[in-house]
């Protein structure tokens, strides 16, 4: 708690000081040239990255209330958002139809949401804290580590050094959640710069729209905050900082007051707290721009208590990264590497009923990269790294990217490679927890897991009449070799065992973006997904399509603003096709001669309007326009202790219709 007083006292520090400095720096700043950004085609694509990258900027999160990570990619189409189950509130993402699990994702290239984060993780990260989010689909560069399956999240936040010197932002729904998130930033000297970064939510009103007894939201208090400096010289750039975080749940049956209720009636509890640090030091070379060292480092410590009725669970986490790169040239910048070595530490207490497991995981690896240029027209990235696993062994992990510029307006690239990760079975299937079905581990479980990804993009830049398009279209192959399959097919069990046959994903994906007239921009685009997977049923195996995964889905995007911006509409319009699920009756046990469940297609709807000021913005919104829910999200809710109780097939919203509110007040 001393760091978080400490911190706290930083914020109000800053706030003020950034206060007192504002008329000094309006005068300061009027001398300087002001900054325009250019985009060069709708959609923010990065036409010179290597990977097939969506840049998501402050513009495309602005066009939904993005209130924490989880919810800024409803106007994306490759991402898709869920709710992990109807007790807990914790959500989950999709990319190339397979768990936000195999998605690396790093805050400012630091691995963030993985271990005992995973559970609540998207929600912990405020959207106004984000500046930009780059998303690429399949492996990345080696150099960011080798948990990348599916494809990779970089977050970056606000920097001190060219952050608003204050910025405040408030949002209130109707569905009782209140948040409200400050950021100063000062710039000490020309040298030295600092920014504050603090976040309050809360959700206190008891919802219960489908009247099954339950409260469709989880009651909450989360409070965040992030201290970071900046010192930049012309040899020198050094970032550090620390990042506090505590939050307290409270779910389950709608009389819950107390974790002592629990025994009366069905309750779900939990409470957090996280603290990391993290250090950033590059050495610039300035009459050698294509050389560069860097060390980043980072250390975590994380403490979650929770319970689900009378399953009490308890983690705790510390960690250690630290990443050494260096890069340079080979006779020219056509030919650039890269080289390293990294080392993560995970060490891991956990209980979960009356059994108790811990390990201490230790991966030193090292790691190469070299890229050939040939100048607009093809580059090549070959990456190879390896990991020694005190645990899982020595992994080796080689990848490829291609960029291929075919025409002016054409763009091809082609990516092959492999990832690997070790799983956490109770962090990452909480959701799976929200029931009496049985805990059942069958067979020698390894908890190692590997895949190999593969996929092609292709980036059509156009001309409509005098306005820009561009059409992209990718396909992405990622098949397994060693898997730990979570396995709900038998009704009365959840059954958890090393993949037993073949797993895989077909993702097929083509999105259009175009802006017909001036300020009026359209996003339109179609994801088809082949997710199947052999399981273990009587008699041997059989090949499933995976649940809650659809298979189609459809989304539509328009968005239009008055001159100077001071009005903006956004709507977006997501389909999702039908998908299957579980049976959930206790009698059930999946064989090829029982028909599949499969849950109906619906819409969702998502709209807002902006009013720009001159310092500050008004916005309202609505979600979930046309009030689509699942009908039965919980199964058995009136008897939550008999065995056939389920919470955890979850397929569909939860919630109903939501309008929000809030302000945006920035000092520049």
């Amino acid at each position: 708690m001393t760091m978080y007083k400490l911190l706290i006292l930083l914020s109000f520090s800053s706030l003020l000081q950034a206060q007192k400095t504002v008329r000094k720096d309006s005068i300061e700043r009027d001398t300087e040239l002001k900054e325009f950004r250019v985009i060069a085609n709708p959609g923010q694509k990065d036409d010179n990255a290597v990977l097939a990258t969506e840049i998501m900027t402050i513009k495309t999160l602005g066009k939904a209330a993005c209130c924490n990570l989880s919810e800024s990619f409803e106007t994306n189409a490759s991402v898709s958002v869920s709710y992990a189950d109807a007790v807990t509130g914790s959500k989950q993402i999709q990319l190339l139809g397979l768990a936000g699990n195999y998605v690396q994702t790093n805050v400012e290239n630091i691995p963030s949401i993985r271990g005992l984060k995973s559970t609540y993780g998207l929600n912990y990260l405020p959207g106004t804290w984000i500046k930009s989010i780059d998303l690429a689909k399949g492996t990345i560069s080696v150099v960011n580590g080798y948990e990348s399956m599916t494809g990779a999240i970089n977050v970056e936040l606000a920097k001190p050094d060219t952050s608003e010197v204050y910025y405040l932002n408030t949002y209130t729904n109707s569905q009782g959640r209140f948040e409200i998130n400050q950021q100063g930033a000062h710039r000490l000297n020309s040298r030295l710069s600092t920014g504050v970064l603090t976040h309050y939510s809360q959700q206190a009103a008891r919802l219960d729209g489908n009247g099954d007894g339950f409260l469709d939201l989880p009651l909450f208090n989360l409070i965040n905050v992030l201290n970071r400096w900046k010192y930049a010289t012309d040899r020198w750039m050094i970032q550090w900082g620390a990042n506090y975080l505590m939050e307290d749940r409270l779910g389950g049956q709608n009389g819950i007051e107390s974790n002592s209720d629990r025994y009366k009636i069905y309750g779900f509890g939990s409470k957090t707290e996280r603290l990391e640090t993290f250090a950033k030091i590059a050495r610039l070379f300035p009459q050698k721009p294509y050389q560069g060292l860097a060390l980043i480092l980072s250390t975590a410590n994380h403490v979650n208590d929770s319970y689900f009725s009378v399953k009490k669970y308890q983690g705790r986490e510390q960690s250690i990264y630290g990443n050494l790169i260096f890069q340079s040239i080979i006779d020219n910048t056509n030919h650039t590497w890269k080289a390293g070595a990294s080392f993560l530490m995970d060490s891991y207490q956990e209980s979960y009923l009356d059994s108790a497991y811990a390990r201490t995981e230790m991966v030193p690896g090292i790691y190469g990269e070299y890229t050939w240029t040939i100048p607009n027209k093809l580059t090549m990235v070959l990456g190879q790294r390896v990991d020694f696993h005190n645990q899982l062994g020595t992994q080796w992990v080689p990848r490829l990217h291609v960029k291929w510029d075919a025409a002016p307006d054409w763009i091809v690239r082609l990516s092959a490679g492999k990832g690997w990760r070790r799983v956490n079975p109770l962090a990452e299937n909480m959701g799976f927890l929200i029931n009496n079905r049985a805990l059942t581990l069958v067979g020698d479980l390894n908890p190692l897991e590997v895949s190999w990804n593969y996929g092609i993009t292709l980036t059509k830049n156009m001309n409509i009449g005098s306005r820009k398009a561009n059409l992209v279209l990718d396909a992405f192959q990622t098949d397994f070799t060693q898997q730990w399959m979570v396995d709900m097919e038998a009704g009365s069990r959840l059954r958890m065992y090393s993949m037993p046959g073949v797993s895989y994903s077909t993702s097929i994906q083509g999105e259009f973006n175009y802006s017909p007239f001036k300020r009026f921009e359209i996003k339109a685009a179609y994801r088809y997904q082949d997710v199947q997977a052999d399981y273990l049923h009587e008699g041997g195996l059989i090949r499933l399509s995976k649940p809650y995964l659809n298979k189609d889905r459809v989304l539509v995007n328009l968005a239009y603003s008055t001159p100077y911006e001071i009005w903006k509409y956004d709507l977006t319009w997501q389909w999702n096709g039908s998908r299957r699920i579980p049976d959930h009756k206790l009698s059930h046990l999946h064989t090829g001669a029982i028909q599949e469940v499969t849950a109906p297609p619906f819409s969702t709807v998502y709209a807002q309007v902006t009013r720009q000021f001159k310092k500050w913005e008004l916005y309202l919104g609505v979600e979930n326009l046309f009030n689509f829910t699942q009908k039965n999200p919980i199964y058995v809710a009136k008897d939550p202790f008999a065995p056939g109780f389920d919470a955890s097939m979850v397929w569909g919203p939860i919630v109903g219709t939501m309008v929000y509110t809030g302000i945006r007040y920035k000092i520049n």
